[in-house]
């Protein structure tokens, strides 16, 4: 019998009794946006529809109807599988607003760094290049990601909106007379 694991070729060990020794892949959400984040939200969508873990044809045929590479969709498929399979990985898909974390002591190493948790990570919709936006407020450390900021931002405008208006549509009508277009 076999079991699978994605290893790492180029972590491959081969020892003095000829037995193979390695060390398993862990895998780590990509970026939205992308390709290969693409197939993982689907795979999170399907599996919040069906209320249960999606099925590896199903997101394949969904990300094909998307123009999408079947060879991808099955490859990140795995990927996505196993990071939920990997102890700490969320047992819930990620929402797509941010979340409430319970407090969590956190050390601060003495040249100031700290790890933010996955799970905290997650919750701030923190996207893969790791950017933050972080201020001090009443001695409290705030930081956000700009997912969340600019979700608070257009809360915050949300009360200067008209209903019916389109502030994109009356900007596309402006347009010419204000680049001199027409």
């Amino acid at each position: 019998n076999f079991l699978y694991t994605a290893v790492d070729f180029n972590n491959l060990d081969i020892n003095m009794t000829n037995s193979l020794a390695y060390q398993p892949v862990t895998h780590t959400r990509p970026g939205r946006d992308t390709k290969t984040g693409r197939v993982w939200e689907i795979a999170d969508e399907l599996t919040r529809e069906k209320g249960r873990r999606a099925h590896r044809q199903e997101v394949i045929a969904r990300y094909r109807a998307e123009n999408g590479n079947a060879n991808t969709a099955h490859t990140q498929y795995q990927h996505w599988k196993t990071w939920h399979e990997q102890e700490g990985a969320p047992a819930d898909p990620p929402s797509a607003s941010p979340g409430d974390i319970k407090p969590q002591t956190l050390k601060v190493a003495p040249d100031g760094r700290f790890l933010v948790p996955a799970a905290m990570r997650e919750a701030m919709l923190l996207d893969h290049d790791g950017h933050v936006t972080a201020r001090v407020e009443a001695g409290e450390l705030r930081v956000a990601s700009p997912a969340v900021a600019i979700r608070q931002v257009q809360a915050c405008m949300r009360k200067y909106r008209k209903p019916g208006e389109s502030v994109v549509d009356q900007f596309l009508a402006a347009r010419p007379a204000l680049w001199g277009e027409g």
